[in-house]
């Protein structure tokens, strides 16, 4: 029973307090998406606006991702990540007055949401590599998800809060609710203590412009890993096809279900508690043995759900079928996430997530692709094509999931 209970994450108090701090920073991040996508659409009556939102998140980490991987592996991640939370802190609060200005300038909430996603780029690498720096190596897929379950399910009452917070109070107070989660997300990670013998970090060094080019360098030492390859291939072709839909989903709830704040809040709590059981039923399968399988089905079955939910006009179907998107996007993430790091070297953990994090940086042209189609065809269609070219990935994953059982070796000499 003991050595049961060993296998689970939970069962670790550093893995407890990291789970904490990264949960408190979902809510922040949840909030800022949700609230700045309806804000725009509700100013500008743009699709193709609402979408660049999630583009401008987004395009950053093709830049900054990179550089703050090799920072992730180089420095203390839990003092990145509260460096990180203080910085999000300061683009939310600029963000919260820009919209309770009079005249309200799309360009600077543009240029705000930028910024934050160069943050993102620094704290996605360094959660993930201290999630998996607070449990033992067979312990990781589990930590993985379990993390993700609080994630999304903090996912899920923040996007039913934030909607009803918007129709209430409006979406300057909703976005200070972001900045303080923040703020104590900050202050939780200050508990998150990692000892030594669980670390994989190299030697802390000066950052400074070397970096730029020994983090690129990094990248393509990655990349020389077939299944690296593949898996960061396949988070570009997802991100931009299939997570799009966020970017979307001002304009579905709109424009095509006729729903206002509580609407667009409703279609996100049910897409973040289908992300909960989908994170969920991968801590449940501990430590499973085909992971590269898992990850070729989850993927079929996200385009599935997404050109289902492209063709439904009715609220109520619409919430069950997003909850199925849900499920799909929070188990392909989490698979990514617990691959990723079990094909790269130790001391490359941080990287390798760097590495993820600008593959899914090039999402951008898929929120803006996406969005000009929905402005002239409509977003129900521009939403169908987008999952079927999600199911079109998952075959070529399939065909090309050979290239996973030929790097073992490989790994280990990079």
């Amino acid at each position: 029973m003991v050595e049961s209970r060993r296998r689970r994450a939970w069962a670790y108090g550093t893995f407890r307090r990291v789970w904490l701090a990264t949960v408190l920073f979902s809510l922040g991040n949840w909030t800022e998406r949700i609230v700045v996508g309806f804000f725009v659409l509700n100013q500008s009556g743009s699709v193709f606006l609402t979408a660049a939102t999630f583009a401008a998140r987004q395009a950053p980490g093709v830049f900054a991702a990179p550089i703050a991987g090799a920072v992730v592996d180089r420095w203390p991640r839990s003092r990145v990540l509260a460096i990180t939370a203080i910085y999000k802190t300061a683009v939310l609060i600029g963000l919260a007055m820009v919209a309770s200005s009079d005249n309200p300038a799309m360009w600077a909430v543009f240029v705000l949401t930028a910024l934050g996603g160069i943050g993102q780029s620094f704290e996605i690498p360094a959660t993930q590599g201290l999630v998996t720096d607070s449990v033992p190596r067979n312990v990781r897929m589990n930590a993985v998800a379990v993390q993700s379950v609080g994630a999304r399910g903090i996912g899920a009452v923040g996007g039913l809060m934030s909607g009803l917070v918007i129709d209430e109070l409006g979406v300057s107070f909703a976005l200070s609710i972001g900045a303080a989660a923040f703020v104590t997300g900050a202050l939780a990670t200050l508990l998150v203590r990692v000892s030594p013998a669980t670390a994989s970090m190299e030697h802390p060094v000066k950052v400074g412009f070397h970096m730029f080019g020994r983090a690129y360098q990094d990248l393509l030492l990655l990349l020389s890993i077939p299944s690296v390859r593949v898996l960061l291939i396949a988070a570009v072709l997802v991100e931009m096809f299939g997570f799009a839909f966020g970017a979307l989903l001002p304009s579905v709830s709109v424009n095509v279900l006729g729903t206002a704040g509580t609407g667009l809040g409703g279609l996100n709590m049910m897409a973040s508690f289908g992300s909960l059981a989908g994170v969920i039923a991968l801590s449940l399968l501990g430590d499973y043995p085909r992971k590269e399988r898992l990850l070729v089905l989850v993927t079929l079955t996200y385009g599935s759900f997404l050109v289902m939910f492209a063709s439904s006009s009715l609220f109520p179907l619409s919430m069950i079928l997003i909850a199925g998107v849900g499920t799909s996007a929070g188990a392909f993430d989490a698979m990514q996430w617990t691959l990723l790091q079990s094909k790269a070297p130790e001391h490359m953990r941080g990287r390798v997530i760097g590495g993820w994090v600008f593959a899914i940086g090039f999402g951008w042209l898929g929120h803006l692709g996406l969005g000009g189609l929905g402005e002239l065809v409509g977003v129900q269609w521009a939403l169908g094509g987008a999952g079927a070219l999600v199911l079109v990935t998952g075959i070529v994953l399939w065909r090309s999931s050979h290239r996973f059982a030929a790097d073992s070796e490989l790994a280990k000499t990079v």
